[in-house]
């Protein structure tokens, strides 16, 4: 994996500005790639892309993609910097919805809104931009297919990014492309989101890892990044419509 070389090669990763985007971003740019890293907190993006490694050069664009204006915009800047896109990383979620009785209208759509409207918008609006045999990954979750305890709608959103990478990799638009669209699925990956200001609760959490993933652990970010990696690059020219669980085996369970 680190032996592929991205130079000339030019990807998106929304969601860039920490946890499994950041460090996918970095990943490709270490490789030579040109990465544009999006992000709602303009702040944030530029403290990531500061950090990239080289040789790539890391581009930040500040967009809210549940905004199809801001959609629009992110594809323009993209057409117009580098004229053409080889990989983009539908990464972008939340997963701070209420309890299921104290759920409103409100939290619904602005969950599925991010996690499913974005995503489904800007994989759209992007396919035009797409280099022949480009790829589009998702970011699912495990809890698409095992449910999320007291998190019912976020579990039933990444079950639905799911449905849409199945059903567009059949998109005779995409096949005419060459363009493959899968999904990375993790599990209980250690990021900035999981980290609990209650030391209590963390070790509560941390203890709960150990029991229910087969192998004992967290996941590591740069782990999800080498198989958003994989399916992007050229091992992987005949996988569409697929994905790759990244969780411990937690799924299998």
């Amino acid at each position: 994996m680190s032996d592929v070389d991205w130079t000339g090669r030019v990807a998106v990763v929304t969601g860039g500005s920490s946890g499994i985007g950041r460090t996918t971003a970095a990943e490709l740019s270490a490789r030579g790639a040109a990465v544009v890293i999006v992000g709602r907190d303009e702040g944030r993006l530029e403290t990531a892309r500061a950090a990239m490694p080289g040789p790539g050069t890391v581009t930040a664009v500040a967009a809210d993609l549940r905004r199809e204006e801001d959609v629009d915009r992110l594809v323009a800047t993209v057409g117009t910097r580098h004229g053409h896109l080889d990989l983009l990383f539908a990464n972008a979620g939340v997963s701070d919805a209420p309890p299921p009785a104290e759920t409103t209208r409100a939290d619904v759509d602005r969950l599925f809104d991010t996690n499913v409207h974005a995503v489904f918008t800007t994989i759209v609006r992007a396919l035009p931009l797409m280099a022949r045999g480009g790829a589009v990954v998702a970011t699912s979750s495990v809890a698409e297919a095992k449910g999320r305890p007291a998190d019912p709608l976020y579990a039933a959103s990444k079950a639905a990014v799911r449905s849409l990478v199945r059903t567009l990799a059949l998109d005779e638009d995409v096949l005419a492309r060459g363009v493959r669209v899968n999904a990375v699925t993790p599990g209980c990956i250690a990021t900035p989101l999981t980290d609990q200001e209650d030391a209590e609760m963390q070790a509560a959490i941390d203890a709960w890892v150990a029991d229910a993933v087969p192998m004992g652990r967290w996941g590591r970010p740069e782990e999800v990044a080498h198989a958003v990696l994989f399916l992007a690059g050229d091992e992987a020219a005949y996988v569409t419509g697929s994905e790759i669980l990244v969780d411990g085996g937690l799924a299998q369970t």
